[in-house]
Parts: C-alpha cells; structure tokens; sequence
C-alpha cells in the first residue's frame, strides 16, 4: 500500500505580482513606481510585490519497501494578484505558510495511505489553526485579560479577512504590536495552502492509481471519462494591444480580459477608452483571425463601471448598450462591473445589472468575480441567480475537491462555469487546473500563469493535448498521434 513518507515544503515564486488594486484606482501610478510605493492595505508591504508561494512536496513509499528513491508528487500554495480584498483570505506569506504546513499539514499527512482524494482532502480540511485578529475599537475593553480570551463566535470569517495579515498569524509567529488589543480564534488553513496541497494529494492518488488527475476526479465524482478539451480564456494585463494580437493568432476562445488598474488611461472618464479599444479589437479579430474565427469578447473592468458612474446601475447599463454594440458582431462578457462592500450587495447588485440588461435586451453577459470565492460563496451567487458566468477563481476557493463542486454546481444551475484563477499562480498549479477542468467541462477556462500571454496559453494547451492523448491511447479510442482538440 502506498503511502506519504514525507512532506516536503520549500518556498516558491508565483508567475505575476500581487496589487493593491483600490490604491491604484485611487491613484494611478507608473509600474515602476508601484514596487516601491508604500502600501497602507492589509497585508501589503507596497503596492506592487512578487507574488510568493510554497511548493508542497509529498514522498510516496511502499509498506515495507524501504527508504522511498524519489517517488515525489508536488502542488504550489498560491494565492491571487488581488489578495485581500471582497471577502479574500489575506495576502500569503513564504514564512507562514512554512510554518503552518510543517506544524498542522505535516504531521495529518505522514503515514496516511493512499486510497480516496476526496477521503485525504476532507482531513486536510478539517485542520485549523489558532491566530491572533485584532479587535475593533469598539469592541475592545480595558482589561488586560481581553488580548488573551479566545473567541466564542463573535467574529465571522469576513471579520477574520478584513482584518490586517500581521496579526493573521500562527500563534508563535510574528507578534502584534503591545497597543493593540486583539482576540485569539480557530480557522481554516489560509485557502492558498489547502489549494496546494491539495493539488499535491490528487498527484498522489493519480501515481498510485496509474492514472491521470483528470481521471481520478472523474472516477470520485462519477463523471463521463475525459474525451474532449475546454475552450481557453486568456487575459492580456496592461498590455491590452500587443497581448490581443498574439490572443488572436493563437485563436483562443476568450478575451482579451485586461487589466483596469488606471481608470483614466484604460477606461477614461466616462468610458470612452475602452470603447475605443472594444472597436480596435473587432477590427483587429476581423483582420488577424478571418471571418471563421468568433471569440468572445471577455472585458474585465475589476469594479471600475461602478466607480466612473456612482454604482448607478441605470447609467451602468447605457453604458454596456453603447459597448455591446461597439464589440458586435462579437459577443460580449463583462465581469465585475461593480464591486460592492459585501456579497450580499454584490449579488443583488449583479442581479439587478442582469434583469435590467435582459428586460432591455442588452446581449451582454454579467460575469460574477470579487465576492464569490469560496464554494459557499459561489453557491450564494448561484441561489440568486446574480451571473450568466462565475469566473471560480481556485486559489480562492480553496482545495481542487470544491472547486469541482463549484463547476458542477454552475452547470447544474445553467450558469455558465468560468474555471478561473490568477495571473499570480505557478505552471504547476496552471497544470493541476487542466485536469479539473478536462474532468468536469466547464464553458472556458484560464491560460495561466502569468501575463505573457503565449507562455500560458502553451502550458495550459499543451497540458490538456497531451492527457487526453494518454487516456484515449490507454483505452485503444484514438491514434496519439492525432491532435485531441482538433
């Protein structure tokens, strides 16, 4: 029976940058200026910094076999660009999640046999962690002792992600400062690491099965086996351009999803540079890609429609009338067109977008993202009927065993499952999110990491030719030699 020896862990380096993305809304700056702005959000060191990860090793050996020679499976713990912020566990730090999979993960996971992924997943679910949040002025009390008691259910999760990283550390880990007052609670490992671990466990059930992730998923969740690929999203950063171009020619399903981090420059006052640039990339698909080739036309305007017009959701839908028709004869997604101060406010004002968009027979799809994290989030979204599209963004939802459950929940609903994440995770990551994906159909999902563009569309698409190869040889169905997505 096989078995985990040894839990490795050692730091490692997400393919992007983590962005404090309400300071650059409020004031633009230069990307060079960025890294070394001073940033006054939770859990930001300056508005612009190296995304950091942990790569978790497992070291698989056989009952009575001896020392183990190298039989490794590996997942990246990563979080996204935008940490932190509409109900996002915090900004994650090398030092911490080290600490935290060498005391709670390592000692759940040596000596377990094995058998079951979604059996291995729930245990890792299951473990918590004490961490010190700070208590709000207000709440607070004279008493020394009141640093010290451990909450009883007054703070809810959102309590716990608003509150600054530095005091979301494991007891023993960096202290707070001695001004602050602060109470001790019990919660789920930060999503990041359960995301990579997991992405480690289902490696390992694969190497014991002799199978692939794809067909492990679809074996645990009685799903078809996998025989088709998924169409591919890929987003362009700033370089909304150049990026499109090289989007086009390697005919992706869906773009160019760029970034809005200066409203004046890559929106404009009132919206008319990005409708500017809608009617640039009609022309430019027309021109590089034929007329057989149909992209969606994927804009992600990361809350700023809401900004530029007051969350005035009338004014919000004149404008995407004027940019539906500035994108046809090309579909339209837009995601994120507001960002509100809660998820209950996101999803009525997403719903309310949507109504009004369908009662006017405005043919553009709302694309739910900041507020629907978690599994139970997206579940919330869903319930309401908030989004033609979910984006499921993984290192937010936590491990891979829910974001199964999210895109299964989406297709169940007719709501259309965007199999997501960040520009901020790792090729290992963007390898493990292929077989979710081949596994469970989602309507696209994204080429990461990174904002190269090509670099991402290669990993993801190279990774999914090559599965469907191996398990369609495997069964005697299909010459390998033969492209699988064609």
């Amino acid at each position: 029976m096989t078995k985990i020896i040894k839990v490795l862990a050692v730091p490692a380096t997400g393919a992007y940058y983590i962005t404090d993305l309400k300071t650059l809304q409020d004031n633009p700056l230069p990307v060079g200026q960025q890294y070394a702005a001073r940033s006054q959000a939770s859990g930001f060191r300056c508005v612009r910094e190296v995304a950091e990860a942990v790569s978790v090793g497992l070291v698989l050996g056989e009952d009575g076999a001896g020392p183990p020679r190298g039989d490794v499976v590996w997942g990246d713990c990563v979080g996204v660009a935008y940490a932190g912020i509409s109900g996002r566990d915090p900004v994650l730090r090398t030092a911490d999640a080290l600490g935290t999979i060498r005391r709670k993960v390592e000692p759940v996971l040596i000596g377990r046999e094995i058998i079951s992924f979604r059996d291995m997943v729930a245990a890792v679910d299951a473990i918590t962690e004490k961490v010190r949040v700070p208590v709000p002025p207000e709440e607070g009390t004279d008493r020394p002792e009141e640093s010290d008691r451990s909450n009883e259910g007054g703070l809810s999760r959102r309590d716990l992600l608003a509150a600054p990283f530095r005091m979301l550390r494991p007891e023993g880990a960096e202290e707070k400062p001695k001004s602050q007052k602060s109470v001790t609670v019990e919660r789920p490992l930060h999503t990041a690491i359960r995301y990579g671990v997991s992405q480690a466990l289902l490696k390992a059930v694969a190497r014991a099965r002799h199978l692939t992730m794809a067909e492990v998923i679809a074996d645990e969740w009685d799903l078809p086996q996998p025989s088709r690929s998924v169409p591919i999203h890929a987003q362009s950063g700033a370089d909304r351009r150049t990026n499109a171009d090289k989007m086009i020619v390697r005919r992706v399903s869906s773009l160019p999803h760029a970034l809005v981090e200066d409203i004046p420059t890559q929106l404009g006052e009132d919206g008319e540079v990005l409708v500017g640039y809608v009617r640039w990339l009609r022309e430019r698909i027309a021109e590089l890609g034929g007329s057989n080739y149909r992209p969606v036309v994927h804009i992600d305007v990361h809350g700023a429609l809401g900004r530029i017009y007051e969350n005035n959701l009338g004014r919000i839908l004149g404008y995407l009338y004027r940019l539906e028709s500035s994108t046809q004869p090309y579909s339209l997604r837009i995601e994120s067109p507001v960002i509100m101060e809660s998820r209950a406010a996101q999803i009525e004002a997403l719903k309310t977008l949507r109504e009004y968009a369908q009662f006017r027979n405005v043919a553009v799809q709302i694309v739910a993202d900041e507020w629907a994290d978690t599994l139970e989030d997206i579940r919330a979204f869903v319930d309401a009927q908030a989004a033609d599209v979910i984006q499921i963004k993984m290192p937010d939802v936590g491990g891979l065993h829910d974001t199964v459950e999210a895109v299964l929940t989406c297709k169940k609903a007719g709501i259309g499952a965007f199999l997501g994440g960040s520009c901020a995770e790792t090729d290992l990551a963007a390898r493990a999110a292929v077989h979710v994906a081949l596994a469970t159909q989602p309507t696209m999902m994204m080429a990461k990491p990174g904002m190269g563009v090509d670099e991402a569309i290669s990993i993801v698409k190279n990774e999914m030719m090559r599965t469907l190869v191996l398990i369609k040889a495997r069964d005697g169905r299909q010459d390998p030699r033969r492209d699988p997505t064609s």
